[in-house]
């Protein structure tokens, strides 16, 4: 007789799609960073054949809309997938016959040659949309600053603190989780308390959860945790209220 509650086994369940929603999320952009890394291998191994006396100089190479047609038409995928491509890159070859990815000369592309930032400055507050994964659809907003990240259901957007899986899984899964993780860096003097994680839901007087705030979420890392479960979370608890 096994010795799992029913509500065991549904949270199983539960976490089961979820990980097999990220598995299948990261091989979708596996295959696709294979498929560009397989067509730049090949024009490497092609130029590698060529003797130095016959490489044409760069004024004669390819113009790096060539290399852009060629990559299109033997690759379904969209080149703006291609890591560290943005609408005012291109793809060129360099002196020695290499592929790289070059900036064109927009009045844009002063901006583009800031860093982007992972992080929020202190007094800073970002801003990020949730939507669910299937149509885009808005599920909640999120306010980002240095410290803390506050996600509020969007308008029209009821959800109910007891509809799993948010307790269940969101609550005492994730968020009790890195708690947890945090008591085991304070023991070790690896962090101050001051600094762990910690959070508050608030709802309304009919259990409607109006926001959720989460301090010292610390890096990037377990804010996209947060991010990702949330959305899947809220997308969950959308379709168990929707069958109600």
């Amino acid at each position: 007789m096994s010795n799992f509650s029913e509500d065991d086994i549904r949270h199983a369940a539960e976490v089961r799609e979820w990980i097999m929603k990220q598995i299948s999320d990261k091989q979708e952009q596996v295959d696709r960073m294979s498929t560009i890394l397989a067509l730049i291998d090949n024009l490497l191994k092609q130029s590698s054949f060529k003797p130095a006396s016959s490489i044409p100089s760069s004024s004669s190479l390819p113009s790096s809309v060539g290399l852009t047609s060629q990559i299109s038409q033997k690759s379904s995928t969209d080149p703006q997938m291609i890591p560290g491509y943005s609408r005012n890159q291109r793809i060129g070859i360099t002196g020695n016959g290499s592929p790289s990815v070059m900036r064109e000369t927009t009045a844009s592309a002063e901006s583009q040659k800031q860093p982007r930032k992972d992080s929020c400055e202190e007094g800073e507050v970002q801003h990020k949309p949730l939507k669910r994964l299937k149509d885009d659809f808005l599920i909640a907003n999120a306010e980002i600053s240095q410290n803390s990240v506050e996600i509020i259901p969007a308008k029209g957007i009821a959800l109910n603190i007891n509809t799993p899986p948010f307790r269940s899984f969101f609550l005492n899964r994730i968020l009790e989780g890195m708690k947890t993780k945090d008591a085991e860096k304070i023991s070790q003097n690896q962090i101050d308390e001051s600094t762990s994680l910690n959070y508050d839901v608030a709802e309304d007087d009919n259990g409607i959860i109006k926001r959720i705030v989460i301090n010292n979420y610390r890096d990037k890392e377990r804010l996209n945790e947060i991010f990702n479960t949330s959305t899947w979370v809220f997308t969950r608890m959308i379709e168990k209220s929707n069958r109600a």
